[in-house]
């Protein structure tokens, strides 16, 4: 069996909150060493919101990646990209969909991989001088996760990264003078946020995955899930749910070669038929 194409080489990865320490071990497992490039990931938009970010989370994340390449004159190179808001299913939860890239320039090829989870501690509040935030320190995970605080009316400094209860008194100390209402809320950096870096590495060893397997036809590397296949019978009634998924588009990151896979699903109940339970 041929050696796998990315054994032993150097890849770029464009990174301001550590996040290479949980996304190297993933990618050594295929003997993938990631140099951290130490160009400004925050120019291409903030957590905090000061600078917002212009583009989809996938446009954002390669151009990353490629910046990275660039940097170290890399012709590989991996970035991540996190999105943390109500959830897209499931509105009233919060969810973080986080978003891996890897490129290729020798092949030209790019391989963009989504993690979407749940478990993401996240809190948001805002108090006056009267208020007590004991409530709030419990659900946002404090001091295991950091906090910012920062003005409501925007003037004054942002305090990111607090972590400690005398750090935090200091923080909100100093923006008492210049505003009457402030806000804390979860600091989501990488470095700052466990749950959040959980949920990264979860995803660098998904994209590792991927990376490992070939294409059938081309032999190129990244042979994976590029889209979903719909339209399941309802069991009572026989009519097509054209929304329930019935198996996955498995594709080439290199060619045009697909494979399609249907799951072990044959039939919708009539609880989650658009028909029966209108």
């Amino acid at each position: 069996m041929n050696e796998h194409p990315y054994r032993g080489v150097s890849a770029a990865f464009p990174t301001k909150h550590q996040k290479e320490k949980v996304v190297s071990p993933k990618f050594s497992t295929l003997d993938i060493e990631l140099i951290v490039s130490k160009i400004d990931t925050d120019l291409l938009g903030t957590f905090s919101g000061e600078i917002p970010r212009s583009g989809t989370p996938k446009e954002v994340v390669l151009k990353k990646a490629h910046l990275g390449a660039i940097d170290l004159g890399l012709p590989f190179a991996i970035a991540s990209e996190g999105s943390i808001a109500p959830d897209p299913l499931i509105p009233f939860l919060i969810s973080d969909i986080e978003c891996m890239a890897w490129i290729d320039k020798n092949r030209n090829i790019e391989v963009v991989e989504f993690y979407r989870s749940l478990d993401i501690v996240t809190a948001r509040t805002i108090i006056t001088k009267s208020d007590s935030i004991q409530q709030f320190l419990t659900k946002a995970d404090f001091p295991n996760h950091s906090l910012i605080a920062k003005s409501e009316n925007g003037s004054g400094q942002i305090f990111k990264g607090l972590n400690s209860v005398v750090s935090l008194e200091i923080a909100l100390k100093k923006l008492w003078k210049d505003s009457e209402k402030l806000i804390i809320e979860s600091d989501l950096r990488a470095h700052h946020s466990p749950s959040r870096r959980q949920n990264i590495a979860v995803l660098a060893e998904r994209l590792v995955t991927r990376l490992s397997k070939l294409c059938p036809k081309c032999q190129l590397p990244g042979w994976g899930q590029v889209g979903d296949l719909y339209g399941v019978e309802c069991r009572e009634c026989g009519i097509v749910e054209k929304q329930a998924i019935r198996g996955m588009v498995l594709g080439c990151a290199g060619c045009e070669y697909k494979e399609e896979k249907l799951s072990e699903r044959s039939y919708v109940e009539p609880a989650e038929c658009s028909f029966c339970n209108p």
